[in-house]
């Protein structure tokens, strides 16, 4: 019962680690000026705890709050948002859905939700929703460009492949990185031919090749990423002989989200992971232990072997070396009493009567 009671204990840790370790899902919106997007704003449960108000944050290119709505009242918006907002459902509720229409470039951002929980004797605690919004208003027709997003946390790293067509079988000299932050002008953000002129120091940049069907496949790897360097990004080969353009981003396109400390999403698998093998070990270690608790249980109970002789023994008609000295000695007693004294036979007559013989002669009445 010790075992089951610790592996019900390590399970409670488990489920309680996993309720706390929060991982929000990100979504990728792609719209054109003048269109509206649904931001969702969602807070699972924690027990009875219920927020008395909501943010609705930018945090990337424009960090500022987008508004504020306290429980059972109207929000209220930054006015850049203001007459654009609409706002359906209560903080209270833990689900509110955000409407922003009329969009406009400058509204590209990354956008999050948090809750507000009064806490009784400390600091009102801020609590990011479980959905994030990643916002990217364009003029031109939505599709034009496949976008491919890559969410990661600060310090973490993101992979992008170069397939540039190559059908002219050209040598490959290397690999340039654009990048482009909102409406800005496309920037070159790594040269391998040009170290000097990149945005990312040589150390943050690792370049890999794999055979493939077609060809040979490219990546690059960007390390240490850091909240600034969120962007779209394309990756081009540089080829022999063929002129190189920077001033777009051509062929597939990718949005790297790079979110602040409070992101926990890189480590959730791993500490799952770790869990799940810690638990496993310990089943194997109670097993085994109450294997062992069982068989020396067992062994305790079981009779000597003995005890048993005697009724062998018995069964066989052969006694023990204790009874054989026993009835030795006893006919050693029993054969000296019969030489010393001699074996008088018991009368069957009445043991009151007096006793006949040559020195009592019987009288006839």
């Amino acid at each position: 019962m010790t075992g089951i009671r610790y592996l019900a204990s390590l399970w409670i840790v488990v489920i309680t680690l996993s309720g706390f370790v929060f991982c929000s899902e990100v979504s990728f919106v792609e719209r054109l000026e003048g269109e509206s997007v649904l931001v969702p704003c969602h807070m699972e449960p924690r027990g009875s705890l219920r927020p008395f108000g909501l943010y609705l944050r930018r945090t990337w290119l424009r960090p500022t709050e987008v508004f504020f709505k306290y429980t059972q009242n109207d929000a209220s918006v930054n006015e850049s948002f203001r007459d654009r907002v609409t706002v359906s459902g209560d903080p209270s509720d833990r689900a509110v859905n955000v409407t922003i229409s009329q969009l406009r470039a400058a509204d590209t951002d990354h956008y999050i939700c948090e809750f507000m929980v009064e806490r009784v004797g400390s600091v009102d605690e801020k609590i990011q929703g479980s959905t994030e919004t990643f916002l990217y208003v364009t003029a031109d027709v939505p599709g034009s460009m496949d976008i491919d997003p890559i969410p990661t946390c600060a310090g973490g790293s993101a992979v992008l492949p170069c397939h540039t067509p190559n059908r002219e079988g050209s040598a490959v000299e290397g690999v340039i990185l654009s990048r482009q932050r909102g409406r800005a002008p496309v920037q070159v953000a790594y040269h391998s031919q040009q170290h000097l002129s990149s945005l990312f120091p040589t150390e943050r940049v690792q370049l890999s090749s794999a055979p493939r069907p077609g060809g040979i496949t490219f990546h690059v790897t960007l390390l240490q990423l850091q909240p600034e360097d969120s962007g779209l990004y394309s990756c081009q080969l540089l080829l022999r002989g063929r002129p190189n353009s920077s001033t777009s981003l051509r062929g597939q396109v990718f949005f790297i989200s790079v979110q602040d400390d409070r992101c926990g999403c890189s480590s959730y698998p791993t500490l799952i992971y770790a869990l799940t093998g810690a638990v496993g070990v310990l089943l194997l270690l109670l097993i085994l232990v109450g294997c062992v608790v069982v068989f020396k249980g067992k062994a305790s109970q079981r009779p000597k072997s003995q005890s048993q002789a005697p009724i062998y023994e018995e069964m066989i008609g052969v006694q023990s070396p204790s009874r054989k000295l026993a009835t030795l000695r006893l006919e050693e007693v029993e054969s000296s009493e019969y030489k010393n004294c001699p074996v008088k036979k018991a009368s069957s007559g009445n043991r009151y009567e007096s006793p006949s013989g040559a020195l009592f002669p019987r009288r006839d009445s």
